[in-house]
């Protein structure tokens, strides 16, 4: 087939002062492009074919460039052209029928074209197969058919490590044998794709069938195209292959951004790890695979843990443990943790290093993970949980090992999302240490800087080596009910005074065995302007302990069977514009008492409101009175503050085990009810029942 270039010339008869010299040549096309096959005889499907194109030409003497291509083949097949841009191109039939092949040779200016046919026969009687060996990298696409019918035949040989940088497809039954601590490695820009059969897998073997013959298949190839469906890789993770920390049989390698999705899988036999994905590379199962007889079976990192299918399977694995790594976890879509629920196997989770959630993270029932060695997992600002489980299956955070005081950090909420709950859930040995933006040791910690919040139900928090639950101030628990605390080395609930108020929508908490069984209020201030806020009484025994000194800027109004107990030298003190209502019945007081039973240990009740509606009823304030109250320069259980008018009505109280007063007044600007030195008991009071202004 010839390009022909017509060249239309019009000559113009009458041209004025022109000489022969004017005339311009019109370049042609002298190029001539002539293929041919160097195969004589008969072409067998399985055949090597070399195409030839040196006989073509350029008339002129000038450079020129080949390129190859295929413009028909036979129905399924999958042969490229291999050097496609050389003189000599090949290609291995893998269908019978007729293959048309075009040769284009071209320059700057002008280009040829010519065809030829390859038909190509089914052998009747072919030569007998050899194992093909693959002892070269691979830097062009390769397709690798089916050599033997018997399953139990090696069809192709990997004799040292070889690199695919090109795209590489896999036939069904294939069987690719390895030799001793040799590798795979798919790099960028490579590809591997494996063609699924129903019943056909592709296999990945040693070439001795023995655990950790041969390192592994490792992507490190960032392509969307890398997929491995159906297939069985055995005998591998005998030692750590490049790019890789860890050995395993199938390895997703973070130098290339690796990348693969695997589906209907089995991967056997290894002396490691079964999988392991390191941080930054991406991998997802689309259906479930099944991990048997491994040493290991999983490492991955927590982001990649929702693509764990929770229908896998694992069968008799040494160690029936997924590793996951601590990682940033920050995704477009919400990231989903579940159970497995189709392994024959009691599977752990082990979570190593810190989890950073900066998007949507969702735990489903039954989800257990096991924290190492000061873990935690940290919802930032931008993220947020949600943790539902159910009170058949709830979701659990052990601790790797038990350890009597903490072993891992705990969880830290600094989102203010109203969709961060935990729901029953068990968090067990957290504590270990102060985790980032907390003050205190705590298994649950939400940051006041961004307001956090969180709800939470039917959960049960135990053997923390500092508080339960912690909650700056400026952060908010959402609601809370049914929640049990046991045995945890600090306070059960430790929280600002303005949070105190969620508790009267606890219709049921538990407190057993903790350093402070109840809830302990930080240093702050109530302000909660033109509100009446209503703390309630803890029941079971359980109180308040106040750390810090705690101020009353709005309306407190104190249930019956309240008890406060008071950190050394703390102050209670109702400010302006704040006012206090603390009535007790007969048979339930309200107590504010020191933390520890010994006389003067607190500092006492300062009030500096003018309210009418201070009250204090059926009332005990003991083992106050340890130094001279600000603003009423006197040390006393109960002072009125005269530079603001100070006043309140007290009956039916009992003052008691203080270094100083029972009640002073510091100037005759207070007030307070007239009967009030008959109708309240007074005793062991080292300056006296009262000062007088």
């Amino acid at each position: 087939m010839k390009t022909k270039i017509i060249i239309l010339s019009i000559f113009f008869l009458m041209f004025i002062g022109c000489s022969d010299d004017d005339n311009t040549e019109i370049p042609s096309n002298t190029l001539k492009a002539d293929a041919f096959s160097e195969n004589q005889g008969d072409i067998y499907a399985g055949q090597a074919v070399i195409l030839n194109g040196t006989k073509s030409t350029d008339k002129a003497g000038k450079p020129f460039q080949y390129l190859w291509r295929f413009k028909a083949k036979p129905s399924g097949s999958l042969t490229e052209l291999t050097e496609e841009t050389t003189a000599k191109p090949k290609f291995t039939p893998d269908k019978v029928g007729n293959y048309s092949v075009e040769l284009k040779i071209f320059n700057t200016e002008f280009y040829d074209t010519d065809e030829l046919t390859i038909l190509v026969k089914e052998d009747e009687n072919p030569p007998e197969q050899e194992t093909i060996i693959i002892s070269e990298n691979i830097t062009a696409r390769r397709h690798l058919a089916n050599v033997f019918e018997d399953p139990n035949k090696i069809d192709y040989l990997v004799t040292g490590d070889i690199h695919v940088s090109a795209l590489l497809t896999i036939d069904p039954s294939v069987v690719i044998a390895f030799d001793e601590n040799t590798a795979m490695y798919i790099d960028n820009p490579g590809a591997i794709i494996t063609t699924a059969a129903a019943s056909s897998f592709i296999t990945f073997t040693g070439k001795n069938k023995v655990p950790g013959y041969w390192k592994g298949l490792i992507i490190n190839s960032n392509s969307a195209l890398n997929k491995l469906d159906r297939v069985t890789i055995e005998y591998a993770g005998g030692a750590i292959a490049q790019g890789m920390e860890v050995a395993t049989s199938l390895g997703l390698d973070n130098d290339g951004r690796g990348q693969l999705t695997l589906v209907s899988s089995i991967i056997q036999n290894s002396a490691a790890y079964a999988v392991a994905i390191e941080v930054g590379a991406k991998w997802n199962t689309e259906s479930f695979n099944v991990y048997r007889n491994n040493n290991k079976s999983i490492q991955l990192p927590a982001s990649q843990l929702g693509s764990l299918s929770s229908l896998s399977e694992f069968q008799n694995n040494a160690e029936n443990i997924i590793d996951v790594i601590g990682d940033r976890i920050s995704t477009s879509q919400e990231t989903v943790w579940s159970d497995l629920y189709n392994s024959s196997e009691n599977m752990k989770y082990v979570v190593k290093g810190t989890i950073e959630v900066v998007s949507g993270l969702r735990i489903l029932e039954g989800l257990e993970l096991y924290m190492d060695r000061d873990s935690e997992i940290n919802i930032t600002q931008k993220g947020y949980i949600i943790a539902l489980g159910s009170p058949q299956y709830p979701i659990k955070f052990h601790s790797r090992e038990f350890f009597d005081g903490g072993y891992w950090k705990g969880i830290s909420i600094m989102s203010n999302d109203m969709k961060n709950e935990l729901d029953n859930v068990e968090i067990h040995n957290a504590g270990s240490e102060i985790m980032d933006g907390m003050q205190f040791k705590t298994a649950v910690g939400l940051g006041g800087a961004n307001e956090a919040k969180l709800k939470l139900f039917s959960t049960k928090i135990m053997a923390s080596g500092g508080n339960g639950i912690y909650v700056e101030n400026g952060a908010e628990l959402v609601r809370i009910d049914e929640i049990r605390f046991h045995e945890n080395k600090g306070s059960a609930i430790t929280m600002a005074a303005n949070q105190v108020k969620k508790l009267n929508d606890a219709t049921g908490m538990e407190f057993i065995g903790n350093g402070h069984n109840g809830v302990e209020i930080l240093g702050s201030a109530l302000f909660e302007p033109n509100v009446e806020t209503t703390w309630p009484a803890l029941h079971f025994g359980a109180t308040y302990l106040v750390s810090g000194n705690l101020g009353i800027q709005s309306g407190l109004k104190i249930l019956p069977g309240a008890v406060f107990k008071f950190a050394e030298d703390k102050m209670f003190g109702v400010f302006p514009y704040g006012y206090l209502i603390a009535q007790g019945t007969p048979n339930n007081k309200i107590v504010f008492t020191g933390a520890t039973a010994s006389k003067g240990f607190w500092n006492g009740i300062r009030i500096q409101s003018d309210s009418a509606k201070n009250i204090m009823e059926y009332t005990e304030v003991l083992y106050a009175g340890k130094t001279e109250m600000p603003g009423v320069s006197k040390i006393t259980s109960i002072g009125l503050d005269g530079d603001y008018m100070g006043n309140l009505t007290i009956k039916n109280s009992k003052i008691a085990h203080g270094h100083g007063y029972g009640i002073a007044f510091e100037n005759r600007n207070t007030s307070i009810n007239p009967d009030f030195n008959m109708v309240n008991l007074f005793e062991d009071l080292s300056l006296g029942d009262i000062s007088l202004p």
